[in-house]
């Protein structure tokens, strides 16, 4: 019981420490029909309809983002408007363009 509590501890600690892009780093945040189905994105998470997924790292550069989430999975947002963006994913090369769904 008590390796339990610790292992619990240790999870807790460890998703606390995770760092996340502030709100306005992540302007891809939000709901997105990308054709083949609606992706959600928030501030922490990805979602394609199967969960959400954290995301682990953001990088960004000329206003183009590389979004790593685990086992070396990674996706690629580019053009992100307040109204459309071009998804990739990095693992199979599709591309997807997307537009903002309304809240």
């Amino acid at each position: 019981m008590r390796l339990h509590v610790i292992a619990v501890t240790a999870v807790i600690a460890l998703a606390t420490t995770i760092p996340v892009p502030a709100a306005e780093d992540a302007p891809y945040a939000g709901s997105w029909d990308c054709g083949v189905a609606t992706f959600r994105f928030t501030k922490a998470t990805y979602d394609a309809g199967e969960g959400p997924m954290p995301i682990r790292k953001v990088e960004k550069e000329n206003g183009n983002y590389i979004l790593s989430f685990d086992d070396n999975y990674r996706i690629g947002l580019s053009s992100v408007t307040p109204t459309s963006m071009q998804w990739l994913s990095m693992a199979s090369g599709d591309t997807f363009d997307c537009k903002r769904l309304k809240p």
